[in-house]
């Protein structure tokens, strides 16, 4: 059968849907080409990298600070998380005691949390110039609520600050519009990569890109979907139309190793966790409620986001943005800072949050 024969075959346009639409422009062509992007030609420069690297490892230091992965508890057996018991327990005990949040220590609270409040999931939000605004975590658990994701909490959280006249900058303010009214020049760096609703929340704020560290499986790549689809507004006069949905950028294409360690590490937690729970295997279950209880077998990213081989990629990220440094000279625009001066800011930051940074509350240097 020809080409012209399955274009014939296919169902007509929804009603309202003109063919010159984006959905009308890919309506006879494979779902394959929904979630290939054009060149990103920003990606050509090594600086604009880098400068995408700066934030997404302070983001991987921020998730290793913030560490919690008591999703069932503080107390019981969870074997894929040894690293994480408290010291000092008899391993013959019947339950261990698991840490909550792993860096507090000599500048906090040295007993940490053990509340489990959210998924080890956040995000950061970076202005324009290389300002950072603010980071926040998924609060699913603490609000009982599958709407608290980071990134939908992290956009309602800049537009709270700019209708409260903070100083953070948003993007340059549109006439007879809060300056928060959108954010198109904002990035979002994500450590997993964004689901419907954050993508939606995203598209709606005009946010202008979206780096993320790890593809989720059940997202579907909804992000790049929702970017070929959502069209592009008109250009301004003597300028370019930008996109109605923010572009999503992977880690790889920043020159990070993260994506590919993550996402094979959960490719091999599912495959252990299916193994053992084919043989019942008590040893290499989830968790267990105590050595005698049944034991719980899961395959959920949010889970296997609770382990220590989780842990360490991203304590691995945390070390590498200690140790980063960065150019000074600048090729991009002049009101942009020098990725010197973001990585100071970031560092700056880190310290601040270190000290001060609780997960879901505002923060400001």
């Amino acid at each position: 059968m020809s080409a012209s024969d399955d274009k014939q075959d296919l169902p007509p346009l929804p009603s309202g849907v003109m063919a010159t639409d984006p959905l009308g422009e890919y309506w006879g062509k494979p779902v394959a080409d929904l979630i290939q992007l054009e060149s990103d030609n920003s990606l050509a420069s090594e600086k604009v990298k880098e400068r995408h690297r700066i934030f997404a490892l302070l983001l991987m230091a921020l998730v290793a600070r913030f560490w919690n992965g008591n999703n069932r508890g503080p107390v019981g057996i969870y074997p894929q998380r040894a690293k994480q018991r408290e010291k000092g327990q008899d391993e013959s005990a019947d339950v261990f005691r698991y840490k909550g949040d792993l860096s507090l220590g000599s500048k906090c609270d040295p007993t940490g949390w053990d509340r489990y409040i959210g998924h080890n999931i956040a995000c950061l939000a970076v202005d324009g110039k290389g300002e950072i605004i603010d980071f926040d975590f998924n609060h699913n658990d603490l609000f009982r609520s599958s709407a608290e994701h980071a990134e939908s909490r992290m956009i309602r959280r800049i537009f709270s600050l700019g209708n409260l006249m903070d100083d953070w900058k948003t993007g340059p303010p549109l006439p007879k519009k809060t300056r928060a009214f959108n954010l198109k020049d904002v990035t979002i760096y994500t450590s997993l990569e964004s689901c419907a609703q954050c993508s939606g929340v995203m598209s709606l704020g005009r946010v202008k890109q979206v780096v993320y560290l790890q593809n989720d499986p059940g997202a579907y790549r909804i992000g790049y979907i929702m970017y070929n689809l959502a069209g592009r507004e008109d250009p301004p006069p003597n300028g370019d139309s930008s996109a109605l949905a923010a572009r999503p950028i992977s880690a790889d294409r920043i020159g990070l190793p993260y994506l590919e360690r993550l996402n094979s590490s959960y490719r091999k937690f599912c495959g252990q966790m299916e193994s053992a729970q084919a043989k019942n295997d008590a040893n290499g279950a989830y968790y267990l409620s105590s050595r005698t209880a049944a034991p719980v077998f899961v395959t959920a990213i949010t889970s296997f986001l609770c382990t220590d081989t989780a842990l360490e990629i991203f304590q691995e990220g945390a070390e590498a943005f200690r140790n980063m440094e960065a150019s000074d000279d600048n090729d991009l625009d002049e009101a942009v800072w020098t990725n010197r001066r973001c990585l100071a800011g970031a560092q700056r930051f880190f310290e601040y949050a270190d000290v001060e940074g609780f997960r879901g509350t505002p923060h400001k240097l």
